[in-house]
């Protein structure tokens, strides 16, 4: 493999790696969503126009906050055991470094193999942190899903009236 290419793989995983530190971002609102909004919101449901309008505002609240924030919000819910906020606390500060020093940080091993290989390999290893920290959120939000009667029928039908939605905006 040829140098041009190496580096666009270390940039590939470095793209992966942040997608799926992204992803462990949004686990994090959907359980602010369940666990905060839709405990506080689904007693005095009204009608469905108030609902958006709130859901909205919350939902805008919560893009607007760090995941530092975000991980502040959970905590206060008292929502998860301290080996799941350690491990979260932990994914936060790789989540960061990753966002705003890992280049820097490996300025020298991006201009050889060895060093830009060694990158890879470390980006696979957060990459493999953020997917098992997923693999932990995903059945908490799940169940609070199904709580709330979101089964899997319901989610598909969702999302194919979003697809179809965002397709059509093009």
């Amino acid at each position: 493999m040829d140098t041009s290419e190496h580096c666009k793989e270390v940039y590939a995983y470095f793209g992966l790696a942040m997608y799926r530190a992204q992803c462990v971002e949004q686990s994090i609102v959907q359980l602010l969503i369940f666990f905060d909004f839709f405990t506080k919101n689904v007693p005095t449901f009204t009608t469905r126009d108030k609902w958006e309008v709130e859901f909205d505002k919350f939902d805008k609240v919560l893009s607007e906050k760090t995941m530092g924030q975000l991980l502040g919000l959970i905590r206060k819910l008292e929502l998860l055991d301290s080996n799941i906020e350690v491990m979260l606390s932990t994914t936060l500060k790789k989540r960061n470094w990753l966002a705003h020093s890992f280049f820097v940080d490996h300025a020298v091993d991006f201009i050889n193999k060895n060093g830009r290989d060694q990158m890879i390999k470390e980006l696979n290893d957060l990459i493999e942190l953020f997917n098992s920290v997923e693999d932990i959120l995903y059945p908490i939000a799940r169940n609070a899903a199904l709580k709330y009667g979101l089964t899997d029928e319901l989610l598909d039908k969702i999302q194919s009236e979003l697809c179809k939605y965002k397709t059509s905006d093009y």
